[in-house]
C-alpha cells in the first residue's frame, strides 16, 4: 500500500505543479512497491495492446477513443509506454485503497518491455504495427527488436493483429502458431515501384536467409513480397485499407466494405487507423462505435499537426529512417510551395546516435519537394546541415541555426519572406520545446491545435539546451 500511496501523491503534485506527470510516479512506486504492478493489472477484465517500431502513440489513441465510444478507458495517452509509464496509468484509475475504478485498457507498450509487462496483463489483443530499426544504441540489431517482440507475444493468450505487408511482422506470426493471428494491409492499388535503391530493412528472409522479391512498396520494408527460395510470401489480409484523403476505406474478409473518416493526413497515418480498426473489429466493437471513436479522435502531438502561426506551420516526429521517409512522402504529397525545419537531438530519449540521419532518404527533399530552403536546428544541427548537403540541397538552402526556438524563429521568418508554408520535423525531445514556441508564436486570434502550451515538460521529456556538439560544418 506504500507504494501505492507514494505513487498517486507524487502524481498528485506533478499534476498540482503542471507536470504532465505520466512516467515519475509509477517510477517511485515500483521502486517502494515492485509487485504493485501485478496486483493493480490483474483486476482489469480486458486488456488490448499496441507495440511496434512507428505508430503505436497513435494506434494506440485511435483503438482507445473506439473504445471509449462504449465504456471508460484506462489509457497511457501521452505515449509513456514502459512499465513505470504503464503503472503511472493505472495509478490515476485506482482508488487511495488500490481498486481499480475502470476494468478495461488499452496500453502502448514499447518492444522491449512487452515481456517485461505481458507476464502481469489480461492482454487479450495485441497489435503489432511494424518493425524497424529504432535507437541502435537501445535497441541493438533488429533481430534483437524482432526477438523481443516474439517472447512477449508468447507470454500471452491473445489474438494477434500483424501488419502483414510487413515481412518482418509476419515472420513474428509464423513463430507465433499457436495463437489466433489475423492480418491487416493496405490494397495493392497503394503500391509503388522501386524507383531507386536505399536503404531497406527486412530485405532477407527471416526463415531461410535468401533475399526477398518485392513487386511494389507502401514504404519501408513494407510492400508486396515474396522469398526467392521457399514458401515465405505475403499473407492475404483479413482486413484491407483502401486509403482517401479524410477517409478510410476497409474491407473484412467475408463482410461488407466499411468506411471511415480518417482525421490524420499520409499513407502512414492510414495504416495506423487500419489497425486499430482491425483490433477493434477483433476485440467485438461495432462498426459505429469505431466511427464514433474515430470522429472523437484527437491526433497525438508531432503527427502531421498543424499549428495558425504566419505562415502556417505542420509538426511531425522523425525518430528512424523509416518513419523519417513516410513523414517526408506524406509532405510530398501536399499542396504548395515548402519551406523546412529539421529539429535534430540526440539526448536519451531520442538515441544518442544519430547515424540514422544517413539511412533515411533525405534526397526527397532535392528529388521531390524542392523546399524554398532548410533550417537545421537543434543539438545536431550541424550533423543535419551536413545530411543536406549530401542530399544533393544547393548550398544556399541549407541554414544551420543551433537550437530549437532560434531556429523555428529563422524558420517562420524566411517561409514569411518566401510565402511557403513551413514543416517542422523534430525529434523526440526537440518535439514538446517546438510544439509550444510554435504555440506561442501562433496568431491568437486564428488559435492553435490541441496543444496546451502552459505544460511543463516531465522528467521523460527535458527540454533541450541550445548547443550543437558537433565540431561538422556544412560549410566548404
Amino acid at each position: 500500500m506504500i507504494g501505492l500511496w507514494i505513487g498517486k501523491c507524487v502524481l498528485w503534485l506533478m499534476q498540482r505543479f503542471g507536470r504532465r506527470a505520466t512516467s515519475l510516479p509509477g517510477k517511485m512506486a515500483l521502486r517502494i512497491s515492485p509487485r504493485l504492478f501485478a496486483r493493480l493489472a490483474r483486476q482489469l477484465n480486458f486488456c488490448a495492446v499496441v507495440t511496434g517500431t512507428n505508430g503505436k502513440t497513435t494506434t494506440t489513441a485511435m483503438l482507445s477513443r473506439m473504445f471509449a465510444a462504449g465504456e471508460p478507458v484506462i489509457h497511457n495517452a501521452e505515449g509513456a509506454n514502459m512499465q513505470q509509464g504503464i503503472l503511472t496509468a493505472l495509478l490515476r484509475a485506482a482508488s487511495w485503497t488500490g481498486r481499480l475504478r475502470v476494468r478495461t485498457a488499452v496500453f502502448e507498450v514499447d518492444e522491449a518491455t512487452l515481456p517485461v509487462v505481458a507476464p502481469y496483463l489480461p492482454i487479450r489483443v495485441a497489435v503489432v504495427t511494424n518493425l524497424f530499426r529504432d535507437q541502435l544504441d537501445r535497441y541493438g540489431e533488429l533481430d534483437t527488436t524482432v526477438r523481443k517482440v516474439t517472447e512477449g507475444l508468447a507470454r500471452t493468450a491473445a489474438s494477434l493483429v500483424l501488419n502483414g505487408d510487413d515481412p518482418l511482422v509476419r515472420h513474428v506470426g509464423l513463430s507465433l502458431g499457436t495463437h489466433h493471428v489475423v492480418y491487416f494491409g493496405m490494397h495493392r492499388g497503394h503500391l509503388h515501384p522501386l524507383e531507386r535503391e536505399v536503404m531497406r530493412d527486412g530485405a532477407f528472409c527471416l526463415r531461410c536467409g535468401h533475399p526477398l522479391r518485392y513487386d511494389g512498396f507502401f514504404y519501408g520494408q513494407l510492400g508486396q513480397y515474396a522469398c526467392t527460395h521457399c514458401d515465405f510470401v505475403q499473407p492475404h489480409p483479413t482486413f484491407c485499407g483502401q486509403y482517401e484523403p479524410g477517409r478510410l476505406h476497409v474491407h473484412q474478409e467475408g463482410l461488407p466494405g466499411m468506411s471511415f473518416p480518417l482525421p490524420t493526413r499520409g499513407l502512414f497515418n492510414a495504416y495506423n487507423a487500419l489497425a486499430a480498426v482491425a483490433a477493434a473489429r477483433v476485440s467485438g466493437l461495432s462498426a459505429g462505435q469505431i466511427e464514433r471513436g474515430l470522429q472523437s479522435f484527437v491526433p497525438p502531438l508531432g503527427r502531421m499537426q498543424p499549428f495558425a502561426t504566419t505562415p502556417v506551420s505542420v509538426l511531425n516526429l522523425i525518430k528512424n529512417p523509416a518513419g523519417c521517409d513516410s513523414v517526408l512522402a506524406a509532405i510530398a504529397a501536399e499542396p504548395g510551395d515548402k519551406g523546412f525545419c529539421i529539429l535534430i537531438n540526440d539526448l536519451a530519449a531520442d538515441g544518442r546516435d544519430v547515424s540514422w540521419l544517413w539511412d533515411a532518404d533525405f534526397e526527397w527533399l532535392p528529388d521531390r519537394i524542392q523546399p524554398a530552403f532548410c533550417v537545421a536546428g537543434g543539438l545536431r544541427a550541424e550533423d543535419m546541415a551536413v545530411r543536406l548537403k549530401y542530399a544533393g540541397l544547393p548550398a544556399a538552402a541549407i541554414v544551420p541555426v543551433p537550437g530549437i526556438e532560434p531556429a523555428i524563429d529563422a524558420a517562420l521568418d524566411r517561409a514569411a519572406a518566401r510565402g511557403v508554408s513551413l514543416y517542422v520535423l523534430a525529434t523526440y525531445t526537440a518535439l514538446y520545446p517546438a510544439a509550444r514556441h510554435l504555440t506561442r508564436r501562433a496568431d491568437t486570434t486564428s488559435g492553435t491545435a490541441s496543444w496546451d502550451a502552459g505544460r511543463k515538460n516531465d522528467e521523460t521529456h527535458p527540454d533541450s539546451p541550445p548547443v550543437s556538439r558537433s565540431p561538422e560544418s556544412v560549410r566548404g
